[in-house]
């Protein structure tokens, strides 16, 4: 599976000159920066002085309650911010310092090898493309192309997704790293191996996260489990709605485009455009939005640049907005509001569309 070019538009040519001189202005440091570093600091902070305060078992319920939701959305903010840019090797301009730190998300539960396969390679490589971007299976029962098998429940899932998107971060915890890690085919890559190393650290830091979420509170801190059980699916819900308000905005809209190869795996599209016509900005003019998501809200900056830390999306945006004005191009974004409206309706549009599932398309040629 290949794209007929990289890019066939002065459009983007002209756009990643512009860029390239911005960058060139930061003193041609596309990594992180002292306030990246600190902020990131802060969140680990923030989630290990949650967890210790609640070990105490000092706290009325209510307080309780609020820390293990704070915990849950420092933990995706964790992600989003410090692992998604050392997965990219952009945090740090030390590869091994990015590698580190993208060990974080295996401490939240997720796995970073599994993740880098999911996000880096395949998503960032064929985002929105059937059969090449993982993400659109990692949960069948919603369905987000033509190209996905329509079944009978798909007409309903506009009503239960709400429902299924708080418990993503607790499904992806046990079920997508260790479904993932059994296939032998994921997106482009056939006959999967994967080292003893990495099923050695899949199956510790599973371990791990486990006995520190579960087994010490209970078992040696001697919190009622039923309790620690309970804040431990609060944590979730709200990780879980946070993560896939993030994931979903910046694909799965009205107007993204969802694409297949033809018969001898060529994507009719050049790879620029086809990540122009997949991708939309969410709200990009709120700082505190982009300070969550760690710069995933201009998301188009993001997929155009992966190569440079996201503390440069905000400003880079600003180029690609004027970038637009200048080729009388439409800039794709939603407010925030209008990303979730937008969301249900392509859900629903989704839901109704014609089956191009790869079973059920006949072969061009014999």
């Amino acid at each position: 599976m290949k794209f007929k070019s990289k890019n066939s538009s002065d459009f983007f040519t002209e756009l990643f000159k512009k860029v390239d001189g911005y960058i060139n202005d930061k003193g041609n440091n596309r990594f992180g920066d002292t306030k990246t570093y600190l902020k990131g600091v802060c969140l680990v902070a923030t989630y290990g002085l949650s967890y210790i305060l609640l070990l105490g078992q000092n706290l009325s319920p209510l307080l309780s309650i609020l820390l293990v939701i704070i915990m849950g959305l420092a933990a995706v903010m964790i992600v989003f911010n410090i692992v998604h840019d050392a997965s990219h090797n952009v945090l740090f301009k030390n590869p091994k310092l990015n590698k580190a730190a993208a060990y974080f998300g295996d401490l939240m539960g997720m796995n970073s090898y599994i993740w880098n396969i999911r996000h880096n390679i395949q998503h960032h490589t064929f985002t929105n493309i059937a059969g090449g971007d993982v993400l659109l299976d990692s949960i069948p029962f919603i369905r987000v192309s033509p190209q996905q098998k329509r079944f009978p429940i798909h007409k309903y899932q506009v009503w239960y997704v709400p429902v299924m998107y708080m418990f993503y971060s607790i499904f992806w915890v046990f079920f997508i790293d260790l479904n993932m890690f059994r296939q032998k085919n994921m997106g482009n890559y056939k006959n999967m191996k994967h080292s003893r190393q990495e099923w050695l650290k899949l199956f510790f830091f599973k371990s791990f996260y486990f006995f520190y979420m579960i087994i010490l509170p209970a078992f040696i801190v001697n919190i009622p489990l039923s309790t620690v059980l309970t804040g431990f699916l609060i944590y979730h819900l709200a990780a879980g709605t946070l993560l896939s308000l993030v994931v979903v905005l910046g694909h799965c809209v009205e107007g993204a485009e969802y694409a297949a190869p033809d018969e001898n795996g060529i994507i009719q599209n050049s790879f620029l455009q086809h990540e122009w016509n997949a991708t939309y900005d969410c709200n990009t003019n709120s700082k505190l939005l982009h300070w969550i998501t760690g710069g995933l809200n201009t998301h188009i900056a993001h997929h155009l640049f992966p190569k440079l830390c996201y503390r440069h999306y905000y400003d880079i945006t600003k180029i690609i907005k004027q970038h637009c004005i200048e080729h009388d191009i439409r800039y794709p974004h939603y407010s925030l509001a209008m990303a979730i409206v937008s969301h249900f309706n392509f859900l629903n549009q989704q839901a109704n569309a014609p089956d191009l599932s790869l079973t059920n398309l006949k072969p061009l040629h014999t």
